[in-house]
């Protein structure tokens, strides 16, 4: 089980640096039978090719329009700071956005990378392999799950003493979206995310 493990992580990581469809396909085989992942992880493999080709060529949102589309505040979160630029070493644009109430220990942070270009559609599917990898633990500290909400697959984690919810999804396929929710349970978390009208990424990028 500990090798199995070793190698879905490995698959990821292949993904993201740009190994070839085949060199995944091959680390899968390797992998133990006893992990249930891995199937679905075979048939995530089969589409990321596809997937990778059809974003490679794909012309990521400018800066500007990224910094356009952050709302200025959710509900009653009124935006504190932003950031806009290429994303580290990745040389990928993204937005960033903090949200809070003054006094208040509630605190709402979103980043979106676009998934487009050669890089970033090696990192946008490597996010969507996450939404697929179906998985639940839980313990005193943490309740860690795989969730599907309004059709997003995503990785949701909620520590419980800390009342701090942090989701990492990638949303239709291309826009890889990180929040992270302070003293917000994972309902509150979702309903901020619908605040943000990612959908109007996607109609920027058509």
């Amino acid at each position: 089980m500990k090798n199995s493990c070793k190698n879905i992580g490995l698959i990821l990581l292949l993904i993201m640096f740009g190994s070839c469809v085949g060199e995944v396909k091959d680390k899968l085989s390797k992998a133990k039978e006893g992990v249930s992942n891995a199937t679905t992880f075979v048939k995530e493999a089969r589409k990321v090719e596809s997937r990778i080709e059809k974003l490679k060529d794909a012309i990521p949102l400018t800066n500007e329009q990224l910094k356009g589309w952050l709302p200025t505040n959710l509900g009653d979160l009124e935006r504190t700071g932003f950031k806009v630029g290429q994303t580290g070493m990745y040389q990928v644009n993204s937005v960033e956005g903090t949200y809070k109430i003054p006094e208040e220990k509630r605190k709402f942070s979103v980043m979106v990378i676009d998934g487009a270009g050669p890089t970033g559609s090696m990192m946008s599917t490597s996010y969507g392999l996450l939404g697929n990898f179906e998985m639940e633990t839980e313990d005193e500290y943490k309740h860690q799950q795989t969730v599907e909400v309004d059709g997003v697959k995503a990785q949701q984690t909620y520590k419980k003493k800390s009342n701090h919810t942090q989701l990492m999804f990638a949303y239709k396929e291309r826009f890889l979206v990180t929040v992270n929710a302070s003293d917000m349970l994972p309902e509150e978390t979702w309903d901020m995310v619908r605040k943000l009208k990612l959908e109007e990424l996607t109609d920027m990028a058509e």
